[in-house]
């Protein structure tokens, strides 16, 4: 939990020992002396100190939003943590609550989920308190995709919702197009996949007027996920070359690593294991450099079971055995049993056909 600490200045007592050479007159031509202090400058410094740390936080915060969306999850979290303590200082209650969303949003993007759900709430205190349609909106968006993740899709629809309705109160046209995504997104866990692209398509038309890029590239990324489901593999590549190539376009690593991996999958699924390799370990590079532990064991793993099904069982072996280090390191426990699963079958000869 983020808490503001109290700071309390102490003034020390100065007593005046008057010796017996220093006379009444030389006292007062000392203190005639002193610099006199005018308490309109005083005001005015501080208002120039206060502007001056609006200005560093506000720099910071969008350093922080560069980092996020290049994939740097550790840097933008330390980035963001300053940003809170600059905001917090200065009794910001509106930036405290936009710090909060950001870094929960990380956080969500991390698998620290009851991390992101701490803050978060914190988030959504502050704005509604504040009254802020717009923001309130964009923190249950985020509540309701750690809920999504969480495999609670009731609520998470009811909060994509709740943004839904907020957003076009507000006329907020990017967080909209959030809440049509996110609401898609939770369609297409449910495997309801014609409501999935309905508002998948809605979310892109929105983006692709109005939105980020990089938001614009998830819901590409995402529609090209539902064609894999349905086995239009075809389809689904045409989604994630246009979205990896929006990802690279904008120098996000985490993003282009994701994209590898789900085009090298797609390219198993019709036939082109070879081509599937080099994907995954394109992939492979972008998801260590931002340690995404749980995404790098489940790579590991799919480059495995291509190693099997071509009958080469000592990259096999590697493999599997590297994806079961980092699923435990991560706490992976899909991947370890994945993992597991694989070197037992080597280990007994039992490779699949």
């Amino acid at each position: 939990m983020y808490s503001r600490s109290d700071h309390f200045s102490y003034v020390a007592a100065i007593t005046i020992v008057l010796s017996p050479a220093l006379s009444v007159l030389a006292i007062s031509e000392a203190l005639a002396s002193a610099p006199i202090i005018n308490p309109r400058r005083v005001q005015e410094s501080d208002r120039a100190q206060t502007t001056d740390l609006k200005t560093q936080a506000d720099q910071l915060f969008q350093k922080g939003v560069g980092q996020h969306r290049q994939g740097l999850f550790r840097e933008a979290l330390q980035t963001f943590e300053q940003v809170l303590a600059i905001r917090q200082q200065l009794g910001d209650k509106l930036g405290i609550g936009e710090t909060f969303n950001n870094i929960g949003e990380v956080y969500a993007e991390t698998a620290s989920q009851s991390k992101a759900l701490e803050v978060l709430r914190q988030a959504l205190v502050i704005h509604r308190e504040i009254g802020e349609g717009s923001r309130t909106a964009r923190t249950l968006n985020l509540i309701g995709f750690v809920n999504r993740v969480a495999d609670n899709f009731p609520e998470a629809m009811k909060l994509h919702q709740e943004a839904l309705e907020l957003a076009k109160t507000a006329n907020d046209q990017i967080e909209i197009g959030e809440s049509f995504h996110n609401i898609g997104a939770v369609y297409a866990e449910q495997g309801n996949y014609a409501k999935a692209i309905e508002f998948y398509q809605q979310a892109r038309t929105i983006r692709t007027k109005d939105g980020d890029r990089r938001d614009l590239g998830r819901t590409l990324n995402n529609m090209g996920g539902i064609y894999y489901n349905i086995g239009d593999f075809n389809k689904a590549m045409e989604f994630y070359q246009q979205a990896l190539a929006i990802r690279r376009e904008i120098a996000d690593r985490a993003g282009v690593g994701r994209l590898l991996n789900n085009m090298a999958l797609t390219y198993r699924k019709l036939g082109k294991d070879t081509q599937a390799l080099i994907y995954f370990q394109q992939a492979m590079i972008m998801l260590e450099a931002i340690d995404d532990k749980t995404s790098v064991g489940r790579l590991l793993n799919n480059m495995g079971a291509i190693y099997e099904s071509l009958g080469q069982s000592t990259k096999a072996l590697e493999s599997y055995e590297r994806a079961l280090k980092v699923a435990r390191d991560g706490g992976d426990k899909a991947g370890e049993n994945t993992a597991m699963e694989g070197i037992k079958r080597l280990s007994s000869g039992q490779v699949p056909q």
